[in-house]
């Protein structure tokens, strides 16, 4: 007896197969995405620095963010804290005193922010060269609708 298998189904597994990522960018990119889960939000970046330039009060960290609430900053604060970046210290004083300050793992985060702002000087202009060809290319339009490609012949 010949155990046929449908060409379909053999073309289907060979494709999923090289789409599949190799194990070792499976897990760099998981571990980017898990380093970069820990600085998502708006203000977790800025109070990095913030707290890393030496500005630990409550108070003057809020007034360094103009924009955000007492509670966005006081949550974002916690989520820091919660991550392992940020220490809370209270001292027990009247008026209770609050203070702030980075963790030996907080500072780690430091250089690769660092090198993140290096890269973004480097290639700010090519980025935004990149950006108006891609806004040029699509802003042309056909009958309301977008031009994917004039070679492919799509409208």
């Amino acid at each position: 007896m010949v155990n046929r298998v449908d060409p379909s189904v053999r073309r289907r597994s060979c494709s999923s197969e090289t789409r599949r990522l190799p194990r070792s960018d499976a897990h760099l990119i998981e571990r980017v995405d898990q380093a970069l889960d820990v600085l998502h939000g708006k203000w977790k970046v800025r109070l990095l620095f913030l707290v890393a330039r030496g500005i630990h009060r409550p108070s003057r960290l809020l007034e360094s963010l103009p924009g955000a609430s007492k509670k966005m900053m006081t949550d974002t604060l916690r989520a820091l804290e919660r991550d392992g970046l940020v220490a809370r210290e209270v001292f027990a004083e009247v008026p209770v005193r609050v203070e702030y300050s980075l963790t030996p793992l907080g500072w780690t985060m430091t250089e690769p922010l660092i090198a993140l702002s290096e890269w973004g000087k480097a290639h700010a202009r090519d980025v935004s060269e990149a950006r108006a060809r891609y806004r040029f290319a699509h802003s042309k339009t056909n009958g309301g609708r977008r031009r994917v490609s004039q070679r492919a012949g799509v409208a």
